[in-house]
């Protein structure tokens, strides 16, 4: 099978150690974390490993995902400093 993105959800109450082995297992089979965010992760890998990284402990869903050719963008948070307008 081929190299594909899979959204990996990870359940609410999921132990850091659950988490941990996850990401570990997906390094294992050649994955690339693309993207981490809140309980879920973006991951590139081949599709035969799907079924081990759904038995992991802390899994809720694996399923591929399909950006249709459109880049995924770097999210940057910025902090801009408001300016005091306060009367002294």
């Amino acid at each position: 099978m081929p190299v594909e993105s899979h959204l990996i959800r990870v359940a609410d109450n999921a132990t850091p150690s659950q988490i941990e082995g996850i990401l570990k297992v997906l390094v294992s089979i050649g994955g690339r974390v693309e993207v981490v965010a809140n309980k879920s992760i973006i991951a590139t890998f081949n599709s035969d490993h799907s079924e081990i990284i759904k038995r992991k402990p802390g899994v809720l869903v694996v399923g591929g995902v399909n950006f249709r050719g459109r880049a995924v963008r770097k999210v940057v948070k910025r902090i801009s400093k408001v300016p005091d307008t306060s009367d002294k």
